[in-house]
Formats: structure tokens, sequence, C-alpha cells
């Protein structure tokens, strides 16, 4: 009778425990990693990450025991969440101007898919926000938005980016909106469409920016703009209720007034513009005569604070502007892709050069400045070699003094903050997707180790490794 109720007892035991193992059963798990904790800016050791259905279903200690369908061991390598670029455009792959498709056709679909993980995914951006595309590639786009798959990054988009009415035909990544109750039909249209985020271009005036932002407002929509060249400044900007702000190159427009210095700041520095990428090095020359004049130096300081006590954020795209200071590990031009040509690619005497670097050093602790004071900065890269050109911003912000705990936060949860995703993506923490970068070498031990291989997941399948 006692050896009966002992194997009855026996029998119960491993039925319950085979309920739990069964329960318990996770797709993937990665056992014995650093988890990089991106609102402490500490490292967890010893973790093992259990994901099931493509989310993160629990973070334990590496000696709790757990069963999984595929199990990759970490070796204590760095795990962090994957990476965020809050500003492309798909022009910059498929096309722009009057190379683009007029649409993205279903039977082209995967090509053009296949290009952004190729682009961005590849390289450990799981996460993208497109400002500003074609009106005709909507359709599609807000499939790819509320369809993610693991093969491709999530993305986001925002339609067209907004302007005013004007007199030339507007650039294909342009919507026109060309009176306050036009504007305001555009966002109702944009939000029946499911769209969550808006673009407004520095080319969008104040009535109709002002009705773009009261009915954003009342749609619950999220507004990032592009505020450049003084038809509305930074500051109006903030008044109206804009917080997300676009390139850190832009902001200076907001002090530096060509009608005022712009003539004195090509007396000074003698670069010719024929091209993009000479306008462009132009605008990172306006960062060193802020810097020698120091009343506008002192304004733009002050801009930079008023930022960070709004909680205003700020996307980067500074690989672009050190690339051509000659300051990146690779070399991006800004021109049309079919125009660029050795006639046209800027060419600099050597004291053109050192203007350059010197400028381009002068941007870079304005925006440690900005960091420093409460702006929230965000990686935003707004160029064709999009996810290598975030690691090479990555680095950059490593030399202008910002920590690595810093510099993964920046690349991380501030985006995933400022585009009002951070429920899903962004950390490492229990109901998050699993969009995850296992890093073979530590950033922490080394910046260059950010171009090293790493192992790169998304949606908690295994993309690749490079």
């Amino acid at each position: 009778m006692r050896f009966q109720k002992l194997f009855l007892l026996t029998i119960i035991l491993l039925e319950l425990l085979g309920g739990c193992i069964s329960q318990d059963n996770y797709n993937l798990a990665i056992e014995n990693v650093k988890i990089f904790d991106v609102h402490s800016g500490k490292v967890m050791e010893k973790k093992t990450i259990l994901v099931k259905d493509s989310y993160i279903e629990s973070i334990i200690d590496s000696e709790e025991e757990f069963m999984a369908d595929q199990v990759i061991n970490g070796n204590s390598r760095l795990v962090t969440p994957g990476f965020i670029d809050t500003h492309i455009h798909l022009t910059d792959m498929y096309g722009d101007y009057e190379n683009a498709p007029k649409y993205l056709v279903a039977d082209s679909v995967d090509y053009y898919r296949n290009l952004l993980t190729k682009t961005y995914l590849n390289y450990g951006t799981t996460t993208l926000a497109v400002m500003g595309q074609p009106e005709n590639w909507i359709e599609s786009t807000i499939k790819w938005q509320n369809e993610p798959s693991p093969n491709y990054p999530n993305i986001y988009i925002t339609g067209g980016a907004m302007i005013s009415d004007e007199a030339r035909e507007p650039y294909i990544g342009h919507t026109e909106v060309k009176s306050p109750e036009d504007a305001k039909k555009k966002v109702e249209e944009y939000h029946q469409l499911g769209l969550q985020h808006l673009k407004l271009y520095w080319r969008l005036r104040e009535p109709e920016m002002s009705a773009v932002i009261d009915k954003a407002r009342e749609l619950n929509m999220y507004l990032y703009g592009h505020i450049d060249q003084n038809v509305v400044s930074i500051q109006k900007a903030l008044s109206m209720g804009i917080n997300n702000f676009e390139h850190l190159l832009s902001i200076t427009l907001s002090v530096f007034k060509y009608d005022k210095h712009y003539e004195d700041l090509r007396n000074k520095l003698e670069i010719p513009i024929k091209s993009v990428d000479e306008y462009l090095a132009m605008r990172i020359l306006i960062f060193k005569y802020l810097k020698e004049n120091p009343e506008l130096s002192k304004t733009f300081e002050d801009l930079i604070l008023q930022l960070g006590q709004q909680n205003a954020t700020l996307s980067t795209t500074i690989h672009l502007l050190g690339s051509l200071a000659e300051r990146t590990y690779f070399t991006t031009s800004a021109e049309d892709i079919s125009e660029v040509t050795i006639e046209v690619l800027p060419r600099y005497s050597i004291e053109q050069k050192e203007m350059l670097d010197s400028a381009f050093d002068i941007a870079m602790e304005y925006l440690k400045y900005a960091h420093d004071n409460g702006v929230k900065i965000r990686i935003g890269t707004d160029c064709r070699d999009g996810g290598k050109a975030l690691l090479s911003e990555l680095l950059l912000l490593h030399e202008a003094g910002f920590p690595m705990a810093d510099i993964l936060q920046i690349a991380t949860i501030n985006g995933a903050e400022a585009l009002y995703i951070d429920d899903n993506v962004g950390s490492v923490v229990k109901g998050k997707k699993a969009d995850l970068i296992i890093f073979d070498h530590d950033p922490f031990q080394n910046p260059e180790h950010l171009l090293m291989k790493k192992t790169i997941i998304k949606d908690g399948k295994v993309i690749t490794e490079i």
C-alpha cells in the first residue's frame, strides 16, 4: 500500500513537472549574457533572455534552468536593443526625382523591403522612421508599418513632408497644402490612412503650420519639424507646440541670418558652392562662424538651453557632415546618386580642409552641450548609407566625448521615446519585442567594436551575423 501511494505521488509530480516544462518552453534562449539597461545606463551581468512569439518573455539569472527550442550561448557577450534610426528617406534607396518609381507595385515589394534589410537591418538597425516620402507609396508602406516581419526592419511613416503652396513644382517627397483649411484636411486624411507621425518641412509657413499642429493635437498624432531658413524659427515652433526637431545642422539658422551674416561668412571662408555637398560644407562652417562671434554663440547656446528646458528632441545627421569634413570611416555624398561624378565632388584646399575639420569639432561641441543640457539626442542619419552611417555616427559621438552608455541610449531608447513606440521597442525588458544585438566584442572596452562582428535578432529570429 505504501509503495502504491509513493508510486501515485511520483506520477502526479511528474505530470505537474511535465505541465510546467511545456508551459515554459521558449522559442529562443540567449544564455549567459550581459544586458545593457537603457534606463540606468548600467550593464547587468550573467543573465539569460527568454523569447516567445517574437517578444521577450522573461529575463532570468544565468544559473536558472529553462527549456527552449533554440539556444544561443552568449559567452558573457553584451546585448543591447536593436538600433533605431528616426530619420530616413526611402528615396535614398528606391530612386529620387525622375528615377523614383511612381508606385511600389505588389510584384516588387519583396525587392524594396529587402533593400531595407540590406541597408539597415544587416547593420543592427531594427526600427526606422521615414520622414517624408511620395504619397503614392503610402498604400504599400502603411502595410509594412502595420505588418512587421522578422525579415525586415520595423517601419513608421509620415507620408509626405508638409510644405505650403509654392510656385515651383514640389519635390516628390513633399505634400503641398495651399491653406490652413487644406492643411487640416491633409492631416485628417493621413490619420484615416493610419499614419501616427507627421513631418513638417521648413517651407511650411506659420498659418498652415498652426493648422497642422492644432489638427494633429486633436487627433493625438506626433509631429517632427525640419525647421530651417527662418520661414518659422525654432523659437516660434517651440511656442507653437513642436518639440521634435530634425538635424543639428538646421537649428543654427534660427541664429545665423542669411541677410545679415552670409556675405561676411563667404568673404572669410571662400568656399565655392556648386553642389549639394559644397552647400552642406558651407553650412558646417556656420558653427565656426557662430563660435567666433561671442554674441551669436551666446544666442545659440541660449536657444539650446531653451530646447533642453522644453524637453525637446533633436536628430543628428552627423555622419554626412563628418564625411564632408573627412572624419568618418567611410564617405557618403549628399548628391543625387545619378549625378555624382568626379567633376561635382568637392575638392578643398588644405586651408579649407582645416576650416571644415575645426568647424565640425565645434558642431560636435554644440551637440554635446545640447546633450548635457537636457536636449534628447536621437539618431537620424538621413543618407543613403543608413545602417553603416548609424555606426559611423556612434563613433563620432564617442570622439566628441559622449560616454558609451549615453551613445547606446541615443541609438535606442531616445529614438523609441521620441517616436512614442517605447512600449514596444528600445529596451531589453520583459514584454518588449525581441529586437536585439549581440556583440562579439564589447564596445564599452573599445568603441570600434561597434563595427565588428555582431549577431542581429529581429522579432526573436536570428537574422544575420556580420
